[in-house]
């Protein structure tokens, strides 16, 4: 009886095998490759003109890209070694190895097409019954820029390196013409080249700096990043200020599905409220039938813009908390009742703040004050007011808030609000902890867009994985006509469809 099986590491085989053979039927790369051939790639097939020697397929690197992502693997030099030794990406790429400059030049150049193809596959996962619409959450999200925060300037920074730069470039063109005389004479071996490459640096870097002033003073600020310009500094976790963007995400309850998804230069929240709610409906034809976002996108322009549309929106204000009230003190401004029949405020101790002044503002509702009428002679004034009278503003719009809180202190309220921290909470620490994508890999405001895009999408796939792999399906898209099923970049909606049944329909299409 033999003690060991048989090893023969370089036995030859009599026939090649096939990559089929070495990636499970329910692997997650067959249910990416799936994937991209249900959804329209016609957008991203448009990118390639044609001429000089052929390229990669597109639908090939868009599946090692999704795949990788979805893996937590994110560097192209990476991405190049798992081609020449994992046999999932070999599967995917047909055995194709692009290098890691092609890996890089698509994810970049493809950037302005990676959103739509995210907006096909929310699509899909809605098409597979992964989306309900029920509730979707928002949050945010800042991710760092590829930039070192040393390498930011200010505006006197800026001008001094530029001055600096250029001295350095008439040093340096009078010297080449030196050397040019020179040579004239002597027929000397020094032909000046290498001046000119200096030359040619500095002038990189000084179209470098004017980039960064021309951002510097379109949009007004202090300071720029001369790695990324476009990128902002925002303030991280443990209170670490850094060159980042700003990732939004809008999740959907059924199965956590990113339903919307961008990146902005906007450190704040409360200006992205509008634009995730309508990218829901352009995504799928939809509102939600409720919605819930943290206090970082209130304001009161949010909550009018909720309230005109009849939206059912759970959002709290800044100095708001579902469970305790407000979170300042016993005279804080959301201790103060306000009586609209008379149109006065009634402060904690029961004295009345009666209209003292009305402050008109552009584009505003105006602001009106109210000033405590026996102030004086309260015993608390040290405590409530840091003058001889307390007053509390109310803003025109401040209805609107009153009915929001209202709203989040039902009991009712308070569940649906609570969805939020385990809606959209574990996707960012599933991306960011998990898959440990915590920096970009791109640079600029467009191509950061489209790397989250990808992000988004790889979350996303995971997701339509798990849904698969529970319910022994495989995703299959094919339209029929004189000739029988067409494969891929089909309108038709996709289906899940036993597997045994999608194995019959694929070979039927090849």
């Amino acid at each position: 009886m033999k003690k060991f099986r048989d090893y023969a590491q370089n036995q030859l085989m009599l026939l090649p095998p096939s990559l089929e053979e070495f990636v499970p039927e329910d692997h997650e790369a067959r249910i990416v490759s799936d994937v991209v051939e249900a959804i329209d790639l016609s957008r991203l097939m448009e990118e390639y003109a044609g001429g000089g020697a052929p390229a990669y397929h597109p639908a090939m690197m868009l599946k090692v890209l999704i795949y990788a992502y979805s893996q937590g693997i994110y560097s192209s030099r990476a991405i190049a070694r798992e081609l020449k030794t994992n046999t999932a990406f070999m599967y995917l790429s047909g055995r194709g190895r692009p290098d890691f400059r092609t890996l890089c030049l698509f994810r970049a150049e493809r950037s302005k097409v990676l959103p739509e193809l995210f907006v096909e596959v929310v699509r899909l996962c809605a098409a597979l019954g992964m989306v309900g619409l029920g509730h979707v959450a928002f949050d945010g999200t800042k991710l760092k820029a590829n930039a070192a925060a040393r390498r930011t300037r200010d505006r006197e920074q800026l001008e001094q390196e530029m001055a600096r730069i250029k001295e350095q470039v008439k040093e340096m063109i009078e010297a080449s013409a030196r050397i040019d005389a020179l040579e004239d004479k002597t027929q000397g071996d020094n032909d000046g080249s290498q001046i000119r490459e200096e030359l040619r640096d500095k002038e990189t870097r000084l179209n470098k700096l004017a980039e960064a002033q021309r951002e510097l003073e379109r949009e007004k600020l202090e300071k720029v990043n001369l790695t990324d310009p476009e990128s902002r500094f925002m303030r991280h976790v443990h209170r670490v200020i850094q060159p980042s963007y700003n990732g939004q995400v809008g999740v959907d309850e059924k199965e956590q599905v990113i339903v919307a998804a961008y990146v902005t230069q906007e450190a704040s929240d409360n200006g992205e409220l509008v634009r995730l709610i309508e990218q829901v409906e352009r995504n799928l034809g939809g509102s939600a039938k409720e919605n819930s976002a943290d206090a970082g996108y209130f304001s009161y322009g949010n909550l009018e813009y909720v309230a005109q549309r009849g939206l059912k929106v759970y959002m709290p204000d800044c100095v708001w908390d579902t469970g305790a009230g407000a979170k300042v003190g016993k005279y804080g401004k959301s201790r103060f009742r306000y009586d609209g029949e008379r149109d006065i405020y009634l402060c904690p101790e029961g004295k009345e703040l009666k209209r003292w002044q009305e402050r008109k503002r552009e584009g505003k509702p105006p602001l009106v004050l109210y000033r405590g009428q026996a102030c004086s002679s309260c015993e608390q004034l040290g405590r409530c007011a840091s003058g001889k009278s307390r007053i509390v503003s109310r803003d025109g719009r401040e209805p609107f808030l009153e009915l929001m809180r209202g709203r989040l202190r039902s009991e009712e309220g308070k569940a649906i609000y609570k969805k939020r921290g385990y809606l959209v909470e574990p996707v960012f620490g599933q991306m960011k902890w998990n898959r440990r994508k915590t920096s970009l890999a791109v640079r600029g405001l467009a191509k950061v867009n489209g790397e989250f895009s990808l992000m988004c999408l790889a979350h996303n796939m995971k997701k339509i994985a798990k849904k698969v792999r529970e319910s022994n399906v495989s995703v299959f898209a094919w339209k029929g006509d004189a000739r029988g099923p067409t494969l891929g970049n089909s309108r038709q909606p996709a289906v899940l469809v036993e597997r045994e049944t999608a194995v019959a329909l694929t070979a039927m299409a090849r």
